[in-house]
């Protein structure tokens, strides 16, 4: 199974609790350069003594400074971003290499952003921020050892560090590049940071987010014998127990954190914990005597509410969340939700109309996409796009950001060239980004361009080596493409060998099985796929191999099934209509 890599369809549905607020890039009015500094920079009036002669200097510098900043005033930003590079470049300054690459980096144009970090080191070898660039951008072009090289720089010299330094680093790189990346080049550090509890702190979360809980435990229990006293780190050490499967010791840790700190904070972290064990009527117990105890407090009626959202009762949340509007507490977050329980109860209006009352912070970016959402499933595509390019033209460093999702609605719309212009748009600009090739081969796949679709999983797979999902999409539709069994098997085996719990590599499995003709054990994997993840596509998959096995009542009440929650599923609706007509 070839999973969607739309993250518009998701973006409704966030896990309760985990709520990432989306930090903005350097400031455009910190670091753009005032109209004034045309007067100061003192490039054009310089002139040479030669050989009893006067020459003007060249004027290369002044005209890209002029360059840059109508660009700039016009909206074209890429463009001044290179006037600026070459402004660099010509006057050899590290102060205009180092706009240059904040500039580049805050509006996403990755190849400019590599090229003046380069610069910017070689004009100032020991500048710290200069090296924490570079090896950032090095990471994003996944060139481990030249990231990790630069990174070691920027960090300062080893005496001087200090705990907070890798834990700032182990958050900066969660949000700059993918886990599995982030992971392999910040463990690095371990030799220099042995009694460092910011080190270990950082290489759990960092662990955990690569979905490697084994190792979120391990660094977890030295970050709590290094930092006792760190109740976070307690925290952690429990979700990640959980996490991996050991919910007596999860509990443990969270009940011996709780009589350290006793407090509503820990109780609340406490309900969470339960929540994520899928403990529902111990969680209620627990959050009826926390009201007792704590009556009207904001804090728990916000865990509240998301607890009764998480488990499906949307009226009771949405109470919980209007009345946390009447109060004025976590306004922002209270629209979000609220658009999202009448998006679940398909009021797409009613949606839009809670989430059109996010205008300023970190929700903005969110609520518009989930927005264009909203109007898709109303059949309204065209004011999904309006949406999607209002919030470019609002905030210019979004603007690269929203094409993905423009290009999806456009495919939803079956404008699938266009849709493609877009995509090679977002690669020019991020050609070291796996997920953008993915999301390329996923819309030639769609136009049934199944050869190109593969060229562009090869390609994210050359990126992106150890990437699950490159691999699972290449194999899959490589069986799609009858090409070679055997690579397509060995694909998605490797996808396996990294997400072994994955139900879409199972799926993909499964039917590769099939096409080679192995029912038996096409319907084994099938059918621990759908039991992992009751999906449409994996339905149907199924469904065909039942039916080939000569048990077709099981095919239909399966088929059946799936219908009734996706009754416009294209794979499913194809596969039932080949069968049972």
């Amino acid at each position: 199974m070839l999973s969607s890599v739309s993250f518009i369809r998701a973006i409704l549905l966030p896990k309760a609790f985990i709520i990432r607020n989306m930090s903005d890039s350097a400031n455009f009015d910190a670091i753009c350069l005032p109209a004034r500094s045309l007067l100061v920079l003192g490039l054009a009036a310089l002139t040479v003594a030669c050989a009893g002669r006067t020459e003007v200097a060249d004027s290369r510098p002044i005209e890209h400074q002029l360059m840059a900043e109508i660009a700039f005033q016009r909206g074209q930003h890429r463009v001044a971003i290179e006037e600026y590079l070459q402004l660099a470049e010509d006057t050899g300054s590290a102060d205009y290499a180092r706009r240059t690459t904040e500039l580049a980096y805050g509006f996403g144009y990755d190849v400019p952003a590599l090229a003046a970090a380069e610069l910017w080191v070689d004009l100032a070898p020991d500048e710290k921020l200069a090296n924490a660039y570079l090896g950032r951008m090095y990471l994003r072009r996944n060139d481990r050892d030249s990231a990790f090289r630069h990174l070691d720089i920027s960090l300062g010299p080893l005496a001087a560090r200090e705990e907070r330094d890798y834990i700032a680093l182990s958050v900066d790189l969660a949000d700059s590049v993918p886990p599995v990346r982030a992971l392999d080049v910040y463990q690095r550090f371990q030799e220099s940071a042995l009694t460092q509890p910011g080190f270990w702190g950082g290489l759990a979360t960092l662990s955990a987010s690569a979905n490697d809980y084994p190792r979120a435990v391990d660094a977890a229990r030295r970050t709590v014998q290094l930092a006792p006293d760190w109740v976070a780190a307690r925290v952690w050490l429990a979700q990640f127990l959980l996490f991996n499967g050991d919910t007596t010791s999860a509990f443990e840790q969270m009940a011996f954190v709780l009589e350290m700190n006793p407090g509503l904070e820990m109780e609340l972290e406490f309900l969470q914990l339960l929540a994520l064990a899928e403990a529902e009527q111990d969680a209620r117990d627990r959050l009826e005597r926390l009201e007792e105890r704590y009556p009207r407090d904001p804090d728990l009626l916000r865990t509240r509410a998301l607890l009764l959202l998480n488990w499906g009762d949307l009226e009771a949340a949405q109470a919980d969340f209007t009345q946390l509007l009447a109060e004025a507490y976590f306004v922002n977050e209270a629209f979000w939700y609220l658009g999202e329980i009448a998006y679940r109860q398909e009021k797409y209006l009613e949606a839009i109309r809670y989430l059109e009352r996010i205008t300023a912070g970190t929700w903005v970016v969110r609520s518009r996409t989930a927005i264009s959402q909203a109007y898709l499933a109303l059949g309204d595509g065209e004011t999904a796009l309006a949406v999607q390019r209002e919030l470019a033209a609002d905030y210019p460093k979004q603007y690269l950001a929203t094409l993905q999702p423009q290009a999806e609605i456009l495919a939803e719309m079956d404008r699938i060239a266009e849709a493609l212009e877009l995509a090679d748009i977002v690669i020019a600009n991020k050609p070291w980004d796996e997920r953008h090739r993915l999301f390329k081969g996923v819309l030639l796949e769609q136009a049934g361009e199944l050869d190109g679709a593969i060229d562009a999983f090869q390609e994210a797979i050359e990126l992106a080596p150890d990437s699950a999902v490159a691999l699972n999409a290449l194999g899959y539709s490589m069986s799609n493409n009858g090409d070679d069994y055997d690579d397509a098997q060995r694909y998605i085996e490797q996808a396996l060998a990294i997400e072994p719990d994955n139900g879409a590599y199972m799926d993909s499995l499964g039917w590769v099985l099939y096409r080679r003709g192995e029912r038996e054990a096409a319907l084994t994997w099938l059918e621990q796929a759908y039991e992992q993840l009751p999906d449409p596509e994996i339905a149907a998959h199924l469904g065909e191999v039942l039916w080939e096995l000569g048990r077709e009542d099981r095919a239909i009440d399966i088929w059946a099934e799936a219908l009734t929650s996706f009754p416009d599923e294209r794979v499913l609706l194809e596969t039932t209509e080949r069968y049972l007509q």
